[in-house]
């Protein structure tokens, strides 16, 4: 998988979260082959840091990565150990240059399971926003959601970069 390497910034630029959540940002700081380390932030009213470790899955088999091929992460909290994962992120599309991604997430954070898809864009691609084949694999992977869940909102926007200016 291209998108996910280290010392890369990805930013959520659109959602269909049911949250007032903004600026969220992941920063890879360690990728292997099966795992990533990485810190995400969010402005929730005040902003929100917490260190997480992800651990690579093949999606529809729901095993390990063969080779380093996946299409999906499973998610924890590295500092507060919980019975079940924090979530998974699993991967519907990813740009060929590693800008983009669509993502559907599967949230276990709050006790139940919420879902959502994320539009996320590689720091590098931000300031000219995803490209429309991404965005394009936004609109078809939306249209598997029922209709009342297929309303997205920007979650990205230019205050967010000032936010974590000198931080991450």
């Amino acid at each position: 998988m291209q998108f996910l390497k280290e010392n890369q910034k990805i930013w959520v630029y659109n959602t269909t979260e049911l949250s007032n959540i903004t600026c969220r940002l992941d920063v890879y700081t360690n990728v292997t082959v099966n795992h990533a380390w990485f810190s995400r932030s969010f402005v929730n009213k005040t902003r929100v840091d917490k260190k997480m470790i992800g651990m690579f899955l093949d999606w529809q088999g729901g095993v390990g990565p063969i080779e380093g091929k996946y299409d999906a992460m499973e998610i924890n909290d590295t500092e507060i150990p919980s019975e079940y994962p924090e979530g998974y992120d699993v991967y519907e599309f990813q740009s060929d240059v590693g800008k983009c991604a669509v993502v559907a997430v599967l949230d276990n954070s709050a006790g139940t399971t919420a879902t959502w898809l994320d539009l996320r864009v590689s720091d590098s691609a931000i300031e000219e926003g995803p490209a429309q084949e991404c965005k394009d694999q936004f609109e078809r992977v939306l249209r598997y959601y029922p209709q009342r869940e297929r309303v997205w909102r920007l979650s990205y926007k230019d205050e967010c970069q000032t936010r974590y200016k000198n931080s991450v």
